[in-house]
């Protein structure tokens, strides 16, 4: 498998956002793949101990030295190359997902659960890059990009509005985030919109890549 194959797993939002990102591109494109297929396993689960079950090999290899971890998944190499001793974040995206294999509707405690894995891969990835500035903003990023895939994948009424509602109450100022975090920025920005208009894709629309180019840009 290429770096091309890995960018074919990261969502189509995320593909847009790391063509923001001026430097440490291999640090990105760890990350956004391995939510990519996370997100896939738990999105199309039939059963939620199947998910769980791959949910923890994953979790598991994390867990090892680089040294102890089998070869040949090109993500999971390029986790070993660029993320090596900074993976709690990483498992912390996982758990977040795992999350969502509860019960439907999704109680209070587990929409909290995802947001907080999409948090803390956010301030990963600022520990990564070197820019922890605008710590706010950067859980802001995080928190709004976790509601809006919850809005976009709600299962009901309850679901869609609660996710809107959580976002709202992030407010409408710009985020202030470092250039090294544009790619963020990208991401936090089309979810406020799809959070705007109750879950709608982030990008889809005539408007979206418009404004994914400003995001990418000038970053808020």
């Amino acid at each position: 498998m290429e770096s091309a194959d890995l960018l074919d797993e990261c969502p189509e939002v995320l593909r847009v956002a790391l063509s923001s990102a001026s430097a440490h591109r291999d640090i990105w494109l760890a990350a956004f793949a391995l939510d990519g297929r996370v997100g896939r396993m738990v999105l199309g689960a039939s059963e939620p101990m199947l998910g769980q079950m791959r949910l923890a090999w994953w979790r598991d290899q994390l867990g090892k030295p680089v040294h102890d971890r089998p070869r040949g998944d090109q993500l999971l190499d390029l986790i070993g190359k660029n993320w090596n001793q900074n993976e709690a974040a990483l498992v912390d995206l996982i758990d977040g997902w795992e999350a969502l294999l509860s019960p439907r509707p999704l109680a209070e405690t587990a929409i909290l659960e995802f947001v907080a894995g999409r948090v803390n891969l956010s301030l990963g990835l600022a520990n990564m890059v070197g820019t922890m500035n605008h710590e706010r903003d950067l859980r802001r990023a995080g928190t709004l990009w976790a509601l809006a895939d919850l809005a976009i994948n709600a299962r009901d009424e309850a679901e869609l509005s609660r996710a809107v509602k959580l976002g709202a109450a992030e407010g409408t100022n710009g985020l202030r985030l470092s250039r090294d975090m544009r790619p963020l920025a990208v991401i936090a920005g089309l979810a406020r919109r799809s959070l705007h208009f109750r879950g709608r894709p982030m990008l889809g629309d005539r408007a979206s890549p418009l404004i994914a180019l400003r995001l990418s840009l000038i970053g808020r």
